[in-house]
């Protein structure tokens, strides 16, 4: 895009295409390294145990140990590059006078290319979506990787764009296909926050939390919701549509033994 430079009436072509591109660049190599951290275990198991057997009960107990053994070298090698590679800082970052964005933009894109090597991993995807969820994986993903929560689900069935940033009490429940991006694009730069789950929560199926957004224990946010950025949803309220607004309180169920707190506007219930 050419943009006109302040008080001097020149211009300047900021080419942010060929930063993506660079990057590119930069997550094929990582993910080159990374698949060869896996594949070097698990052909040294298939030329070690596999090679001069006869048996078809061997190769496939041999497969099945490789495809464990590349997917666990694939995460460690993930882990290395979680750990080096740091965070970006939080906050508002707006672009430079020219057009140009901030630097602090690259670091956030090189952890975007991680959370896709995360997320969308080469070939067995479904054993790393469980790896990282059960031991010995889960303290270290869930410290340098996130989401930082104890509630599991079952496999990648979250989008989390930004895992490092979102934080989720106990029992929240995510939808299939839900999505959170902590981080929000405009003319001014980009916009980076934190998105906090409380307990028991509920985030319906395809709904879309972004940058900044507070849900509050036992709150439910209705599939197919889109929640604005910088939206604070209290506890035990009921949200839903495009864009999110607050229906009415959120119902508990009959036999939890746990009631939404009575607002000062509304009369006590019956006995």
């Amino acid at each position: 895009m050419d943009e006109q430079l302040p008080n001097t009436g020149q211009s300047r072509t900021v080419d942010r295409d060929m930063g993506k591109r660079f990057l590119l660049v930069v997550g094929l190599i990582l993910e080159l390294i990374m698949m060869a951290a896996g594949l070097w275990p698990a052909i040294w198991l298939i030329l070690r145990f596999g090679v001069g057997s006869s048996s078809v009960a061997v190769w496939i107990l041999v497969l099945l140990a490789a495809v464990f053994a590349f997917n666990y070298g694939y995460l460690l090698a993930l882990l290395a590059f979680r750990i080096i590679i740091p965070y970006p800082t939080p906050g508002l970052h707006q672009l430079g006078p020219d057009g140009r964005p901030p630097l602090v933009l690259l670091v956030f894109l090189l952890n975007t290319l991680l959370s896709k090597a995360r997320f969308d991993p080469p070939w067995a995807a479904m054993f790393s979506s469980v790896l990282t969820r059960i031991w010995p994986l889960r303290p270290l993903f869930h410290r340098y990787f996130g989401p930082h929560t104890s509630s599991t689900t079952l496999g990648d069935t979250v989008k989390l764009l930004d895992p490092y940033l979102v934080e989720a009490g106990r029992n929240v429940q995510f939808g299939f296909d839900c999505m959170i991006a902590c981080h929000h694009f405009d003319h001014r730069g980009f916009y980076l926050a934190k998105v906090t789950i409380g307990d028991n929560a509920v985030i319906g199926g395809q709904a879309l939390l972004t940058a900044g957004v507070e849900v509050g224990p036992h709150a439910v946010i209705a599939a197919r919701s889109f929640v604005l950025p910088d939206t604070k949803i209290g506890a035990y309220e009921y949200w839903g549509g495009s864009p999110a607004r607050r229906v009415r309180d959120a119902t508990a169920h009959s036999g939890s033994g746990v009631r939404p707190p009575a607002r000062p506007d509304s009369a006590p219930p019956s006995p």
